[in-house]
């Protein structure tokens, strides 16, 4: 009983870290923004100077002047859009960043758990390790074939809606 459970610990865990990807991507790629704009209005944008590399030989500063670099930058970038365009990048980006912070926490617990079914088969960290790589890219995966899948099938039907006509 006690390794039946270990098991429904190990399979619900990875559940909680491969489910949030999935929705992450299906809710994202609903999400009304415009990248081309987006990208357009950042092409218009003329960075800051690079910051000198002999910099680095005080690397607190440079990795100050670095991050002064960027701010400046995205500051100008996100100045040229629109304000419809900014609202769309906010809410996008606010909710990659929960999908992310969720992801993350099954995660976590897909490790733990993964840790203590092995802990008790007995099998070495490196397995561990390997097993948590294996299941991470199988969850990622999925996420990837149900997507392309999906997108498949809306060509195929608006190809035969074309036919039709």
């Amino acid at each position: 009983m006690e390794s039946a459970i270990l098991w429904f610990g190990f399979i619900g865990a990875w559940l909680l870290f491969a489910g949030p990807i999935y929705q992450a991507a299906l809710e994202l790629m609903d999400q009304d923004i415009e990248i081309d704009r987006i990208k357009s209005a950042r092409d218009t944008v003329i960075a800051p100077p690079k910051v000198s590399a002999l910099w680095w030989f005080i690397p607190p500063i440079k990795l100050y002047l670095e991050h002064r670099r960027s701010s400046q930058y995205k500051r100008r970038h996100l100045e040229t859009l629109s304000p419809e365009d900014l609202e769309a990048l906010i809410a996008f980006t606010n909710k990659a960043t929960g999908w992310f912070m969720v992801a993350a926490g099954g995660l976590c617990i897909a490790i733990k758990e993964t840790y203590e079914l092995c802990h008790a088969h007995d099998y070495s960290s490196k397995a561990i390790w390997i097993i948590v790589a294996v299941m991470s890219f199988m969850s990622v995966l999925y996420t990837v074939v149900r997507i392309t899948r999906g997108n498949k099938l809306l060509l195929v039907q608006k190809d035969m809606a074309k036919e039709k006509r």
